[in-house]
């Protein structure tokens, strides 16, 4: 079957900003909600902690730029193109490149920078992840220059004075960098992703192990399935097998996952809920793990209609839906685990 478009390909890997876990929940609060118990018994080996610390600069980069600068660069690509072959263009906040943080324009790609040359130099040896690590870095690090000069060319509108003279020039240095850019963070992209995966597996069971099927659990196996169902229609669309009969399993292990932990969160409302960061979250990821699974509904209904148009839609839909249920997790996650430092040190 052919694939569904040929641009997925970039959606999909915007929507790799897919890599949920930025921490281990290796702190437990007592069951009185006070002080996070001393010594507690992580849910990770050693080795895994380990990883899960080598990997956090690379899922901040991911998440933080990534996504980020394949939207502005394809909007910025497209506004450009207009403006050589046309003479007119949309130039607006959403044709630039800015992460502002702390009232600097470019802090968070300069913090990746940061972060990865760190973690290459000071973390747990992993040759390939560093190189390729290394190789991001320096890009990036070329990039930020650059990108500060288009940003600053176009919001003053100096295209309309020297008739695209610097654009042009600025778009031959930059177009090469983003290319490497973009295939160095899809390789990056791909190790992590296996390497955290297996991670999230150990932690699953482990948890298991410690305190059943709880609230926790099912929170955990609905974002593993939810990465697996993303992952598994991302490769059946490369490998041009997209197809009803291949799509009906996977809406299925994930619906059956999704029904399971909403009917546990029902059934045990009261030890579900949140009253503190370090509490469960289960009842603010639920609205989008079911928007998710709506989109892989549709997309599977208009398989089956061979509805090109839709198609595109909303496999953009689903890969938009998972990054909403990523980034809460990511959030509500952070947050308890800054709530359980801080009841640490109290």
């Amino acid at each position: 079957m052919k694939k569904v478009v040929s641009i997925l390909a970039t959606v999909v890997v915007i929507g790799g900003a897919f890599l949920y876990k930025t921490g281990a929940l290796n702190a437990l609060m007592d069951s009185n909600g006070g002080k996070a118990e001393e010594n507690v018994e992580t849910l990770l080996s050693k080795e895994s902690e380990a990883m899960v610390a080598k990997l956090a600069p690379f899922v901040t980069c991911i998440n933080g730029v990534d996504g980020a600068w394949r939207g502005a660069y394809a909007r910025y690509q497209t506004a450009y193109e207009n403006q050589v072959t046309k003479g007119n263009a949309f130039w607006n906040l959403q044709t630039r490149f800015t992460l502002a943080q702390h009232g600097d324009q470019y802090a968070i790609a300069k913090s990746c920078i940061e972060g990865l040359n760190a973690g290459v130099k000071n973390g747990q040896s992993d040759p390939e992840l560093d190189a390729l690590g290394t190789e991001y870095a320096q890009t990036l690090q070329q990039l930020i220059p650059l990108v500060q000069s288009v940003d600053t060319y176009y919001s003053q509108g100096d295209y309309k004075d020297d008739g695209m003279a610097k654009g042009k020039a600025l778009q031959a240095q930059i177009a090469p960098l983003f290319k490497t850019f973009f295939a160095k963070s899809d390789r990056i992209h791909s190790l992590v992703a296996s390497r955290n995966l297996a991670i999230e597996k150990q932690a699953l069971t482990a948890m298991e192990q410690r305190n059943g099927k709880d609230i926790w659990w099912h929170t955990e196996n609905v974002m593993l399935e939810a990465r697996g169902v993303i992952d598994a229609i991302d490769a059946l669309n490369t490998q041009d097998r997209l197809t009803v009969e291949n799509l009906q399993p996977l809406e299925t292990a994930y619906q059956q996952a999704l029904e399971t932990a909403k009917a546990y969160g029902e059934a045990n409302r009261a030890k579900s809920e949140g009253k503190t960061a370090a509490d469960p979250f289960w009842f603010y990821l639920e609205p989008n793990a079911s928007a998710l699974l709506a989109n892989v509904k549709a997309l599977r209904r208009d398989l089956g209609k061979g509805k090109n148009a839709d198609l595109e839609r909303n496999y953009n839909n689903m890969i938009n839906s998972f990054n909403r249920l990523v980034d809460e997790y990511n959030n509500r996650n952070q947050a308890r685990n800054r709530y359980i430092a801080s009841m640490n040190k109290g």
